[in-house]
């Protein structure tokens, strides 16, 4: 009897050992479950997001700015051809739906199916995704016009689509995975009904649920009941199995956990590589449609044309440039975040800046009945150095939105030198809505505006102000806001300042002859046009062979070269000029590009570029570009404007 009492503390021990290991065995199963449910819900998540980026891209076309459906209906099936797993895209409106690409372009509209849905877009213009409804889950992505939301691009994607995305992760076998609607309705699902519900994940803003399920875990083995002795040499050897098995349970999570990690970090750069993808399809296919549009529509308002029409290519020329605004504030944001901007050295002539950023704001400030006001201190130095296009940008960009939030009253810009040490400090104040005090901390956020209704009410991306910081930060500055709600507000920076110099005396006059490279007919007559009235001799070229034989037949001061014409480049023409003797060698040459100046700047360096104009082009900055680089005795010297980067 004694020796099998004394063997009774070790039957114990073995009792608590399985009962750990049984539960350490749940609990490595819980988190298996859990890590499987995460990649599952990422892999429908990412399929809805790719969706939503795609219309944000056609939403943005600028066939929708000119309610041109034909060219819209185009790009929406060329869209619709690259995704055979949508069922559908369409263009909502006003509860209707305008165009639908199951239906012939002939078919009158029909009503929206999902009329809560657009409202709720148009209410608040951001994206949603609802359903599904009748096998379909639909995307909306809100349509800004005349800065504000007007219509819905819509897609339809079947279910199939979201199950095919459910199916990509492995799932270990007699798992099972179900989506479920905000209603419990299941949606889609993979393997065979489960044993035993185990894990249940939100996600969305749909009230979607991800259900994952697996049979639950085992355990072998048992106590004998019939050898005491056994009992406690089975109780030693099982805590010696245990210890082993729980090192072996560590080492397994740190080893899925750096494998998890080497996922997230290979998902991230597959998503950055695609989202890098995206943005040079905007930049290319929206910049350069615009310098066509913006040039001609300038050109039309100069025309002598009756009162009412006017007004129509006045209010064509205000879309294209907001629509240039945001496409601008996207791009710009996204090369900040990924420090690909670089920032330029040179002299600058604040006097000059500020006045000039004034100007560019002055006619929508009389439209409000605003008075603007510029306020130099007297100590101010005229010139400094550092990088005018962001500079402009920044001071423009407080200027747009202070007048943009005023009703009433005026906008002061004003500019003086602060000591110890030396800053220059730039401010701009209005008398305008203001900012709530709740607001106020984030309001250099991203995609932040001081209120819910906004953009609703006056438009922007909610990226004007968080690019502002970071350009100021990049100068090495800072930059700050104060504002009472109702009586208006006040943007200061400040950034380190550098004494500079003004350029050397002794320019040109008269007209230039001015070689223009361009193989896009639209945007060579434009410029030819644009130059042409500003006195010029012009010569166009559309091709970089052409260009070099007009060269080689006569003088010119200036030479325009479009970077990405087919056969001889403009790298390639640039390079062959600058190794031609005298004059030729020496004239003044401008790059032409759609794309981001600090990406082409390197190799336009090499090439022997003095500037880069960025399309699409205002023409005055076209001009000014021209009058500072053309006349000007040392090619490269003259100061940038805001659309180009001078080398």
């Amino acid at each position: 009897m004694m020796p099998l009492l004394a063997m009774l503390p070790l039957a114990a021990l073995l009792v608590a050992l399985l009962a750990g290991l049984r539960g350490e065995q749940a609990a490595a199963h819980r988190a298996a479950l859990q890590r499987q449910a995460m990649q599952l819900a990422a892999a429908v998540q990412d399929e809805v997001a790719t969706g939503l980026r795609l219309l944000q891209v056609l939403a943005g076309m600028p066939a929708l700015a000119i309610d041109d459906l034909p060219g819209f209906r185009a790009a929406a099936q060329r869209l619709l051809a690259a995704e055979p797993g949508w069922h559908s895209i369409a263009l909502e409106q006003g509860g209707t739906r305008r165009l639908d690409l199951r239906l012939p372009a002939e078919a009158p509209p029909i009503p929206a199916p999902d009329l809560a849905a657009l409202a709720r877009v148009l209410g608040t213009g951001l994206p949603q995704v609802s359903g599904p409804r009748a096998g379909l889950v639909t995307l909306h992505v809100p349509v800004l016009r005349d800065g504000a939301v007007r219509m819905a691009v819509v897609a339809e994607l079947p279910l199939a689509t979201l199950a095919a995305a459910l199916g990509r992760p492995a799932l270990p076998e007699g798992w099972a995975a179900m989506l479920l609607d905000a209603e419990g309705q299941v949606m889609a699902s993979r393997s065979t009904a489960p044993r035993e519900a185990a894990h249940s994940l939100p996600f969305g803003e749909a009230g979607w649920r991800l259900a994952l399920a697996a049979p639950a875990p085992g355990i072998a083995g048992g106590l004998p009941g019939w050898a005491p002795f056994a009992a406690g040499l089975a109780a030693v050897l099982l805590g010696l199995a245990l210890s082993a098995r729980l090192a072996w349970a560590a080492q397994g999570r740190e080893a899925a956990a750096l494998r998890a990690q080497a996922a997230e970090l290979a998902r991230a750069a597959a998503l950055e590589r695609r989202r890098a993808d995206l943005l040079a399809t905007v930049s290319h296919e929206l910049r350069a449609p615009l310098t066509g549009l913006l040039g001609y529509t300038e050109l039309l308002a100069r025309a002598d044309l009756p009162t009412v029409p006017r007004g129509w290519v006045e209010q064509q020329h205000r879309a294209g440039q907001s629509l240039l605004a945001l496409i601008g504030d996207v791009l710009d944001y996204a090369r900040l975040e990924d420090g690909a901007v670089a920032l330029e050295e040179a002299d600058i002539d604040l006097f000059a800046l500020l006045e000039d950023c004034a100007g560019l704001q002055r006619a929508l400030a009389q439209q409000k009945t605003l008075g603007l006001r510029v306020r130099i201190d007297p100590g101010l130095p005229r010139w400094m150095r550092g990088d005018s296009l962001r500079l402009r940008q920044v001071v423009t960009n407080l200027l747009s939105n202070a007048i943009k939030f005023t009703e009433r009253g005026e906008v002061t810009l004003t500019a003086r030198m602060v000591p110890q040490p030396a800053r220059i400090e730039i401010s701009v104040a209005d008398t305008g809505i203001g900012i709530p005090a709740a607001a106020l901390p984030h309001i250099f956020d991203r995609f932040q505006q001081g209120a819910a209704d906004t953009a609703r009410r006056f438009g922007g991306s909610g990226l004007g102000l968080a690019i502002c910081r970071q350009l100021v930060g990049a100068m090495g500055g800072t930059i700050l806001a104060e504002s009472t709600p109702g009586r208006g507000s006040s943007f200061t920076l400040r950034v380190p300042f550098r004494s500079g110099s003004p350029p050397a005396a002794g320019a040109r006059s008269g007209p230039l002859r001015i070689l223009v490279a361009e193989d896009v007919a639209a945007s060579r007559l434009l410029l030819v046009a644009v130059l042409e009235r500003a006195g010029h001799v012009v010569v166009a070229a559309e091709d970089g062979a052409r260009a070099l034989a007009a060269v080689h037949a006569g003088r010119f001061d200036l030479a325009l070269l479009d970077l990405q014409m087919p056969g001889l480049d403009g790298y390639g023409v640039a390079a062959a000029l600058r190794s031609l003797p005298g004059g030729a060698g020496r004239m003044v040459l401008v790059a032409l590009t759609a794309e981001p100046a600090e990406q082409v700047e390197p190799a336009c360096r090499r090439a022997g570029f003095d500037a880069v104009l960025r399309k699409p082009f205002e023409t005055r900055r076209l001009l000014g570009l021209v009058e500072a680089l053309g006349r000007h005795p040392t090619p490269g010297e003259a100061p940038a404007c805001d659309t180009a980067v001078g080398m």
